[in-house]
């Protein structure tokens, strides 16, 4: 009786999944298909579809993980001798051969990239490295609406190249580099995976996975601030879990307390949401190590915290006219929401909650709407005199909230629609919810500015081929289209991982803390159809094997006493 509850209990929360997702999905249909939010009976049997669909994901991926962490009783030879060469046994020979298959497999599109792939933010980035005009200063000082530590690191490699007669090999230098600690951090990722119990087969095809899955060596030979901070993520999340493993033990380790907040720091430094990832983690850790250890991740969390709010924002910034980035970027989805409210709504506004709005996004907020991205609507820079207007808009943003709920709804919805979105047959711009990649800007062919950073147009149409050929199969081949679906990587394997934790009655799972956090940041983005988006989705991808081989380890509780031991 007790067996029957259970599996019911289980199903059950499978069906509440499933439904969600499923009605997440009709929701993003009735926009791409009406231009609005329309409640038919097309949203019924749409959910009833995603949610099969969710069911199938479910049971394909559990059998394939119980496969891939089975360890056969008997081995062919071929098997055999593979399994000699990797064993992916914690050793220094097992690294190098890991990062030799990577490097083997992304040297093509590192070749094919030269001189090194820019997106248009990084290239904003260089000019104010340079002291030239950009889209956030006059050139006369920096900007930290992207990490100023990122600028300075792409602004060094730029100077580099440019010392010894090339800007363009200062960028494929900085890409090269970026690459190859990318890889170090994948070979690490890989190699823990078997060190806390994922099977053999687990690991290898991971490694399979990171080096021919296209979407992963594509970004990361890019210079862009998102493909930076992806090893030092990575990396944190491999140390915050083995941390909440051991109960907190190796913290007393001083080399691996030092490394850990070091870490720490370049996953902030780095990227924007890193701080807040890792002061959440942080948090998280305090509560699931044994109590002698609770002062070590305090320090980590003082520190950091007096870094990023202190020290960063009150010295380093005015010590050296470093502008901070504006509350913009913080209130993007509201400010989104009031623009589509005064385009639909107008007449119905109070003229006082007008002004208000009109105050802070300007008279013409209407025309420049646009539902997949808000940088139309809150533009690259705050002007310090909206603070004053902040308290009231809070009151106008909330009165819409009560008199326009379906409009507030419809703004969230199509901003965030990657996310819950799954590609249709018919749907009219498919490459909106699949997996994209952008390395056109190895051409510079999208980089106005380009020539005032001394860089070259390199006319290429390989470069272009090769773009067009990884979008337009991940798009237009079935079934590929939902494996590379931004959706099922943000939103359906992280509920897989919930579920499957829940199921195996898991009662320690804080080690998903880093990827649960990231997964929060993703429904504040200011864009996810658009390549923009795929930068914000990355490390979901790249940290999801980990998750899965946290799975198939059994288990994860080692006591403080148990790690002691093994060292």
């Amino acid at each position: 009786m007790a067996l029957v509850q259970k599996n019911l209990k289980q199903r059950a929360l499978l069906i509440v999944l499933a439904v969600c997702c499923g009605f997440m999905a009709s929701l993003v249909d009735s926009i791409r298909r009406y231009n609005r939010l329309v409640w038919d009976l097309r949203v019924i049997w749409y959910t009833i579809i995603i949610a099969v669909l969710f069911f199938f994901f479910v049971w394909l991926l559990e059998h394939i993980l119980a496969w891939l962490n089975r360890e056969p009783e008997t081995c062919r030879n071929g098997s055999r001798k593979l399994r000699e060469i990797f064993s992916f046994e914690t050793s220094k020979k097992q690294f190098a051969l890991i990062a030799v298959v990577l490097v083997l497999c992304w040297l093509p599109y590192l070749i094919v990239t030269y001189p090194g792939v820019l997106w248009y933010d990084t290239e904003q980035q260089l000019l104010q490295w340079n002291g030239q005009p950009n889209t956030f200063t006059d050139g006369h000082y920096l900007s930290d609406h992207h990490p100023v530590f990122d600028t300075m690191i792409f602004g060094t490699f730029l100077r580099l190249g440019a010392f010894f007669g090339s800007a363009d090999r200062g960028v494929y230098l900085g890409c090269i580099v970026i690459e190859l600690v990318t890889i170090a951090a994948l070979a690490s990722m890989i190699l823990y995976c078997r060190y806390i119990g994922a099977g053999w087969r687990f690991c290898f095809a991971e490694m399979v996975f990171f080096a021919l899955f296209p979407f992963i060596p594509l970004f990361s030979v890019t210079m862009v601030k998102d493909s930076l901070f992806m090893p030092f993520f990575i990396w944190f999340a491999i140390m915050f879990i083995e941390a909440v493993r051991t109960q907190g033990s190796l913290l007393r380790c001083p080399w691996y307390f030092a490394v850990f907040l070091l870490t720490s720091l370049l996953v902030g430094l780095t990227k924007k949401t890193g701080t807040y990832i890792v002061l959440i983690c942080c948090v998280v850790l305090f509560f699931a190590v044994s109590k002698a250890f609770r002062k070590r991740v305090a320090v980590v969390f003082i520190v950091f915290l007096s870094v990023f709010m202190v020290l960063l924002p009150k010295i380093v910034f005015p010590t050296f006219h470093i502008q901070e980035g504006g509350k913009q970027e913080m209130l993007a989805i509201p400010l989104q929401q009031s623009a589509l409210l005064v385009k639909r709504h107008v007449n119905d506004i109070p003229r006082q909650d007008l002004d208000v709005i009109y105050k802070i996004l300007g008279d013409d907020v209407a025309d420049r709407y646009q539902w997949w991205a808000s940088d139309n609507v809150k533009g690259y820079s705050w002007n310090a005199d909206n603070d004053q207007y902040l308290v009231q808009y809070a009151f106008v943003w909330g009165r819409g909230l009560v008199t326009h709920l379906g409009t507030y709804v419809e703004a969230y919805v199509a901003l965030q629609e990657a996310w819950m979105g799954i590609p249709a047959p018919n749907d009219p711009q498919p490459s909106d919810l699949v997996m994209q990649t952008y390395i056109l800007g190895s051409n510079h062919r999208e980089l106005p500015d380009s020539a005032k950073l001394g860089l070259h147009v390199k006319e290429s149409d390989m470069v272009q081929q090769l773009q067009e050929t990884v979008n337009s199969y991940a798009v237009n081949t079935p079934i590929v289209d939902l494996l590379c679906s931004r959706a099922v990587w943000s939103t359906w394997m992280l509920l897989f991982v919930l579920y499957e934790c829940w199921l195996r009655e898991k009662k320690h799972c804080v080690w998903l803390a880093p990827y649960v956090a990231t997964f929060l940041f993703l429904w504040i983005s200011p864009a996810t159809v658009t390549i923009e988006g795929m930068r914000y989705l990355i490390p979901m991808v790249m940290i999801a094997p980990l998750m899965l081989g946290m799975l198939g380890a059994g288990e994860q509780t080692n006591s403080a006493q148990a790690a002691e031991d093994e060292r």
